[in-house]
């Protein structure tokens, strides 16, 4: 469910910063802030987050004394959720899209109830107070220091929830049929994680997955083993006044390390599967396509000579591939051309086996456009794919929100058919002018018949938090309508809807049934096949409409998904395994197993049931608490510190104050900075930032003193304290990838020189600028560029000045490396440009004019009226440290250059503790050449905070 935890969290912050009136709700324990469309799911999980947390106080016999903020939103039109376990600050982010039929978080009484219980036992398991006195108190100063405090293993934190998750439902990923069959697809192959990869976010296929599904299993292994009470003792072993980690409190416990015991863990597990596997019967099914990793959604073109597969790699590359269905045999052929070969040239070798079916034909690919994602392909007719992909707000609140697309396979063109229209699954009607769709905003999921030429949809039913509707499919004839549906406390339900008449037929299920998913019609419309789990395992079924009749084609031998009738009435499949899903080609003949005995309904059983299970999930309506506007004055402020070494100038020690609102609409920043080696710098600092506004708003305070001739590397002689202030106002727009920014800004400092043959002087100024940036990135090619632009007008030692600025960069990838090239010119007439420095909480660029900051230069490096700038470099790959050069000119001579390896980032979770928003990163390690100094080897690595 975090996946995307520190993406998601910068949504937030957009959309919070958006304009628009946010609300809170405030309870007796919970203050839950939304925004208008989430109102209705807001007040609901208010209503449910009390009952959660008196539940889980009574089971776990622990709560929190501090207030909890709840942010309820939909930032990615997908389900998700996170918390964060500060002690004193405790958060949890709610997403209210519900989940789809095929995913390991749909079994649930409600997404509702699950989302509120999972991430409220995060916040009690790992946000406790410690019983240190001392490491308490600075928990409660310094953020930083707080969230470090609360880490533990990922797959013990998400395996607990998921763990109480399901204990306290009688539902959930533990007792998942759809999980358990693919982990015991896992186990058959011994490919289980072992204990170094559980934790793992990257890696195999379901790798980030693996801490929720075996970290769960993993820890009821324990408790039935051991006991509840000694897992529990582990953690109040945590949070105790002797400080241990996570290793130290589990072993002293359990008596064996955690890795040991999972090891006989998934022994056992395995044991069990292996034992499964010697029940079963042999699976007439044969290797049709083998794929790389991750593969979803195939889709049949109506004449069944292309399939359709989104697949993406372990790196994140995203690719809509057709494949032909027609035997390869030109592969095959040259495969028996290489093994003559090699016989030719030695008899006595021994050639290399066929494999079963040899890779077919890729026809087309298309690469996934600006992280967009691809969704759910379907074909308008043999040449035309609509798929989905996600659209991006422009205006306000910049969430991510899933739209239509369509491509021309054979001319490459694609078209956006939609515009934030919230449709996931989709069947194509009237020649590609309708869409049957599942439409979800602000927690409502509907199925509504979408027109593509209005955008206007019309509600097949009517609108209600309790329900989700997934795979809506069409019949070949397009007179009848499948799709699932769920309600709180039921299974998912398969039902076949006439679109003539208001006939609803429920299809019937195997009795036990507990998953659900991807129902898709035969070539001829009189059956539809799906997929049912019941009892650790997944089996595709066959529903005959004439006579009523249900055949399990199947019998739990594989984990299967996506079956597909083909017109040969021989039926493709997603056989998901290790390495992820391949695609398996079924001849049905006389192995269909009639279905007889079938659920009454679709209620879904709870497997546990005691004083802690949760009530029935049910919308809240009635109003809890006090709702009132979004209050930005509701600020918490924590400690923040800074360090900066950097060998060209100075060693910069900062410490400071930092505060802001929930939704960091309102933020602040106060403190002292001084160099550590010498006092070459040294000074206070104030700065303020309004985000509340479309036009965002930033105020410094400065007072900061100066001597060059202190710095580590020799520089022009100068030392002054320099006071003043800066006031700006910044309007973002976004117009699809194309982004503009223009601004206006006023700077005010008075400057006192310590050579007083130098008199004391005031400078003011004025700006104009803006910045404009584009880019477009297909993955395996991407191209950008950025331009900064600036006209000051300012007045200093009683003369008036103009200038300029202006920085241009385009940048892009090719064959995974990124690389970028750079110019930058700063021009001002009657006063001087000093040239070197580095950015700081007490000094920056976007404050001080007159300084060129080049971190492997120190400050007062030289002066002049104009400053060029020329550069470059590449990268391994995104996110790494730049191989670059750069050449730096005075007044049209070059000063210098710069060479080496440099890398500069910004981490900003975007809402929540002040300590963990507006942190700045920059390392450089290159070598500097010039005539005025000698060519050396210098350094800088640093993190400091700024608004």
């Amino acid at each position: 469910m975090k996946k995307t935890l520190l993406a998601a969290a910068l949504l937030v912050a957009t959309n919070a910063q958006a304009a628009v009136q946010w609300q809170t709700i405030h309870t007796e324990h919970f203050n839950v802030h939304f925004s208008p469309e989430s109102a209705d799911w807001a007040r609901s999980a208010a209503n449910e987050l009390e009952i959660v947390r008196s539940k889980v106080l009574k089971q776990q016999n622990r709560a929190l004394d501090e207030t909890v903020d709840v942010v309820v939103f939909d930032p990615l039109n997908a389900a998700n959720g996170f918390a964060l376990p500060v002690s004193n600050k405790p958060l949890m982010a709610l997403f209210t899209t519900p989940p789809q039929s095929d995913t390991v978080i749909s079994n649930s009484s409600g997404w509702q109830q699950l989302l509120v219980l999972h991430e409220y036992i995060h916040l009690v398991h790992l946000a406790q107070p410690t019983r240190s006195h001392w490491r308490q108190e600075l928990r409660d100063i310094w953020d930083v220091y707080d969230i470090a405090h609360s880490e533990i293993p990922r797959w013990a934190a998400e395996g607990y929830a998921t763990l109480l998750e399901s204990k306290m439902t009688g539902r959930g990923r533990l007792f998942d049929n759809y999980s358990e069959a693919i982990l015991i697809e896992f186990a058959q192959q011994g490919a289980l994680p072992t204990y170094g990869q559980l934790s793992s976010t990257e890696g195999g296929f379901m790798a980030g997955s693996m801490a929720y599904l075996m970290g769960v299993r993993y820890l009821n292994w324990l408790e039935i083993n051991y006991s509840q009470q000694t897992l529990d003792a582990v953690w109040t072993r945590m949070q105790g006044v002797k400080n241990r980690e996570f290793e130290e409190a589990f072993t002293g416990v359990f008596g064996d390390s955690p890795s040991k015991l999972y090891r006989r863990f998934v022994a056992e597990y395995t044991f069990q599967a292996m034992s499964k596997e010697q029940e079963e019967q042999a699976l007439t099914s044969k290797l049709w396509l083998e794929l790389d990793l991750y593969a979803s959604n195939p889709a049949l073109s109506p004449n069944n000579q292309q399939l359709a597969v989104v697949e993406r790699d372990r790196d994140g590359k995203t690719q809509l591939k057709v494949y032909s269905t027609q035997d390869n045999e030109e592969a095959s052929k040259r495969f028996n051309k290489q093994q003559q070969a090699l016989l030719a040239d030695d008899p006595n070798d021994i050639i290399d086996t066929a494999p079963s079916v040899f890779k077919r034909k890729q026809k087309h690919i298309l690469n996934q456009i600006n992280h967009a994602g691809i969704q759910n392909p379907q074909w308008l007719n043999d040449e035309v794919i609509y798929f989905g992909a996600f659209s991006t707000e422009e205006e306000g609140a910049n969430n991510r929100v899933a739209d239509i697309f369509s491509w021309n396979t054979q001319t490459g063109d694609i078209e956006k058919l939609t515009n934030l229209a919230g449709i996931r699954r989709f069947s194509i009607t009237d020649n590609g002018q309708t869409l049957y769709a599942e439409q979800v905003r602000g927690g409502y999921s509907e199925l509504v018949r979408f027109d593509v030429q209005t955008g206007v949809s019309h509600a097949l039913f009517e609108k209600d938090l309790a329900v989700v509707y997934d795979y809506p499919v069409l019949s070949p004839d397009q007179q009848q309508l499948a799709f699932i549906k769920t309600e709180f406390n039921h299974n998912w339900q398969l039902y076949i809807q006439d679109l003539h008449g208001a006939k609803t037929v429920a299809v019937p299920m195997p009795v036990g049934y507990q998953y659900l998913s991807q129902p898709s019609w035969s070539s001829d419309g009189t059956s539809v096949l799906f997929v049912a789990g019941l009892n650790g395992a997944t089996d595709i079924y066959r529903y005959n409409l004439a006579d009523e009749s249900l055949h399990k084609l199947t019998q739990g031998q594989q984990a299967v998904a996506n079956p597909l009738a083909m017109l040969d009435d021989s039926v493709l499949y997603f056989s998901i395994g290790s390495d992820g899903p391949d695609v398996m080609q079924l001849r049905v003949g006389d192995n269909a197993e009639l279905v007889t005995d079938f659920a009454p309904n679709s209620i879904a059983p709870k497997l546990v049931v005691d004083e802690h299970t949760l009530p029935d999930a049910k919308v809240y309506m009635q109003p809890i608490g006090e709702q009132t506007n979004y209050d930005i004055w509701q600020q918490k402020a924590t400690l923040a510190l800074g360090e900066q070494y950097n060998s060209a100038s100075a060693s910069l020690f900062s410490l400071s104050v930092k505060g802001s609102d929930l939704l960091k609409q309102l933020d602040w920043q106060a403190g002292y900075s001084i160099d550590l080696h010498d006092s070459a710098l040294k000074g206070a600092f104030g700065q303020v930032r309004y985000s509340a506004l479309p036009v965002k708003i930033n105020a410094e305070l400065f007072s900061y003193d100066l001597n060059a001739e202190k710095q580590y590397q020799t520089a022009l002689s100068a030392h002054y304290v320099a006071t003043g202030g800066y006031l700006s106002a910044n309007l973002p727009l976004r117009f699809g990838e194309f982004k503009l920014e223009p601004e206006l800004a006023y700077n005010y400092t008075d400057y006192e020189y310590a050579d007083k043959s130098l008199k004391d002087n005031a400078s003011q100024w004025l700006r104009a600028g803006v910045k404009q940036s584009w880019h477009y990135d297909q993955q395996v090619f991407a191209i950008g560029q950025e331009v900064n632009a600036r006209w000051y007008t300012g007045k200093a030692q009683a003369k008036s000045w103009q200038g300029y600025d202006l920085a241009a960069k385009v940048f892009g990838q090719a064959y995974d490396v990124p690389m970028y090239v750079s110019y930058q010119q700063q021009y001002r007439d009657d006063t001087h440009l000093v040239i070197g420095g580095f950015s700081s909480s007490l000094i920056s660029a976007k404050t001080h004019s007159d300084i060129v900051f080049s971190p492997e230069l120190p400050f007062y490096s030289t002066v002049g009226q104009r400053y060029q700038g020329y550069g470059g470099g590449i990268s391994l790959e995104e996110g790494m440290p730049w191989l670059y050069y750069k050449q730096h000119q005075v007044d049209s001579q070059v000063y210098a250059q710069s060479y080496g390896l440099k890398w500069q980032g910004p981490f900003d979770f975007g809402l929540g503790p002040a300590g963990l928003s507006d942190l700045n990163f920059d390392f450089g390690l290159v070598r500097v050449e010039g005539d005025s100094f000698e060519d050396e080897l210098r350094g800088w690595l640093g993190f400091y905070y700024s608004l």
